[in-house]
């Protein structure tokens, strides 16, 4: 798959929308070892910037057809994958940088120094490095090859520090992330997002449900597609704040529709109750309130009011409008 900073070998994405990047090498001598390391950071520093459809256009262009090809791809090997939460999945791996990276050669041979020598450079990136040793074999007519794939039965553990300096204001789309088995925060944001999304009434029939998940945050997808626009609702601990923001993907038509929607900034700001922000640095119309009570604050009703009042009159002010700016934009 072709990128900026070169083609990637093999790309796969789970049923849950992680995004796998492999790199295959011989491995013959210490020059390639460092190399391919960079090369594979390279990549996923690459796939950080891209957005759904990005990836979406990549994996069309290569296998030469249209439509929203990874998610038919996944689908395909397991039925039962939804398609928004495979989008959403896919847009916050990409986001974060949350990617399983396979270094796969004929012979593995550990380089700490280079490997931390890199790792230094990607603290902002959620990646997880694994080397695979690929033996190859052939009989001795040449007619057949065995590949046999196996980890290392010796690992290291490479430790790593990452300082976090806080910029104020909110996240651009992850917020509270983390293993929802490992911590127990996430269990009521499940019940949470659960309770609210099922009592949730909107004045737009149309307008689909989030999927609740147990994070601190949820989407509902937006015209004229999910992998362009869509609204998130967030709990944002740091900043003890929840939030709900309009997202345009930054693709040739994200931008042409947030731009379009910026220039009735008046009407639109007029039409709403509350005040709103325009964060043109990701294409984002955002909306805030600061919460004093103790985290997470799933307890207190103001939280469910103002979840309630923001997403309804998102979806009321914008739905109507992204749903021509879509026919018309392209």
């Amino acid at each position: 798959m072709k990128t900026t900073a070169g083609p990637i070998d093999i790309v796969y994405v789970t049923p849950q929308g992680k995004v796998i990047i492999v790199e295959t090498k011989l491995w013959r001598n210490p020059e390639a070892r460092r190399k391919v390391i960079g090369q594979i950071l390279d990549y996923a520093k690459e796939l950080q910037a891209w957005s759904y459809s990005d990836l979406q256009r990549e994996v069309s262009r290569r296998i030469g057809e249209k439509g929203n090809l990874p998610y038919k791809l996944v689908k395909s090997l397991y039925p039962e994958t939804e398609e928004s939460e495979f989008v959403d999945g896919v847009t916050n791996s990409l986001a974060q940088g949350d990617f399983m990276l396979v270094i796969a050669g004929d012979g593995i041979r550990t380089d700490t120094e280079a490997v931390v020598q890199y790792l230094e450079h990607t603290a902002n990136m959620k990646f997880t490095l694994a080397m695979v040793e690929t033996a190859v074999y052939q009989t001795e007519d040449k007619s057949l090859t065995l590949v046999q794939p196996q980890t290392l039965f010796k690992t290291r553990e490479i430790q790593r520090n990452v300082y976090v300096n806080e910029i104020p204001g909110p996240p651009t789309d992850l917020v509270d992330s983390g293993n929802s088995v490992e911590n127990p925060l996430f269990a009521q944001y499940q019940s949470f997002w659960t309770d609210f999304i099922q009592g949730l009434q909107l004045d737009d029939p149309d307008q689909p449900m989030a999927n609740p998940i147990p994070k601190g945050n949820v989407f509902f997808p937006m015209p004229p597609r999910s992998s362009i626009a869509w609204l998130t609702l967030y709990f944002y601990k740091s900043g003890s704040e929840i939030g709900c923001f309009l997202r345009l993907a930054k693709t040739e038509e994200g931008t042409a529709i947030y731009e379009a929607l910026k220039e009735d900034e008046e009407t639109i700001s007029n039409e709403l109750p509350f005040h709103i922000h325009w964060d043109d640095n990701n294409n984002r119309v955002i909306v805030t309130k600061r919460i004093k009570s103790e985290w997470p604050p799933v307890r207190d009703p103001v939280v469910k009011e103002f979840f309630e009042m923001a997403v309804n009159s998102f979806v009321n002010v914008f739905r109507p409008r992204m749903e021509k700016l879509g026919d018309q934009v392209f």
